[in-house]
């Protein structure tokens, strides 16, 4: 029984080192043509992976970078790829959300944005600041 399993061990290794090494799928290292294959082994390189959809470019990228740069402090600046209003912002600290449709008006938006109180509107009635009256006569 030895024997049999030995010679089967032994006939496998030979049959191993003798046939050339087929490719099992892409993630095989050291396939030929492959990436983290030993240097020097040529063979048929695979074909590069084509993206399902082409990713459209923010129209006038520098100005969006510039007012995104400019405004990074209080603002995440981002663009929503076909929404009406793409051009969005988000504040870092009060996290209100600003849309617009132009880099031009969000740039405008944002310099002249003021947070709105933090006082709701039915607290505000009872918000009355003192003021002393004054008698006249006495």
């Amino acid at each position: 029984m030895r024997f049999l399993s030995l010679l089967t061990l032994v006939s496998v290794l030979l049959m191993a080192a003798v046939m050339p090494a087929r490719r099992v799928g892409r993630h095989c290292a050291g396939a030929p043509g492959m990436p983290g294959a030993a240097p020097g082994v040529f063979g048929p390189q695979p074909a590069p992976v084509r993206q399902a959809r082409v990713v459209p470019r923010i129209p006038d990228y520098p100005r969006f970078a510039e007012v995104a740069e400019s405004h990074s402090a209080l603002w995440e600046v981002t663009y929503r790829y076909g929404e009406a209003a793409p051009y969005a912002a988000r504040n870092r600290v009060t996290a209100h959300v600003l849309a617009v449709s132009d880099v031009e008006l969000l740039d405008h938006c944002l310099h002249v944005y003021e947070p709105p109180s933090p006082l709701r509107a039915y607290t505000a009635p009872r918000v009355r600041a003192y003021a002393p009256t004054q008698c006249h006569g006495r």
